[in-house]
């Protein structure tokens, strides 16, 4: 491979770095929702569209259902639904601590400098030819 062609793929893989460390930063340094939903994938996503779901289910139960054994019913199913998602959001955001993007910060930043280091390399090498 011609010494242009590695100097712009090293290039561009340190962009492609840094743009990665930028969106570890902002977690790192953003809100315990914004780390969850962002870092947390889609099982955090679908957690609080259950507990949103549930919560309009037992709203509509308690206003509009005259009380019955199936109102009971709905009433503990959607407590148990809210619970249950409740205590799966609680497991990801221990998960998705602030630690953990600060080891991927770290990394990255290693990563970068020997790329770094290697892109100045090739372009003092390629100055002396």
């Amino acid at each position: 491979m011609p010494d242009n062609q590695r100097i712009d793929l090293l290039k561009e893989q340190v962009s492609f770095l840094e743009a990665r460390l930028t969106r570890y930063e902002e977690l790192l340094h953003g809100s315990t929702l914004k780390r969850m939903l962002f870092g947390g994938g889609r099982r955090t996503k679908l957690s609080l569209l259950e507990i949103l779901i549930a919560l309009i289910v037992l709203l509509y139960t308690l206003v509009k259902i005259e009380v019955s054994l199936i109102f009971a019913v709905i009433i503990i199913l959607s407590l148990v639904i809210i619970l249950f998602s409740a205590l799966q959001l609680n497991v990801i955001r221990k998960k998705n601590g602030k630690e953990k993007y600060q080891r991927m910060i770290d990394s990255l930043m290693a990563e970068k400098a020997s790329m770094d280091k290697e892109l100045d390399r090739l372009i003092t090498q390629k100055g002396l030819e």
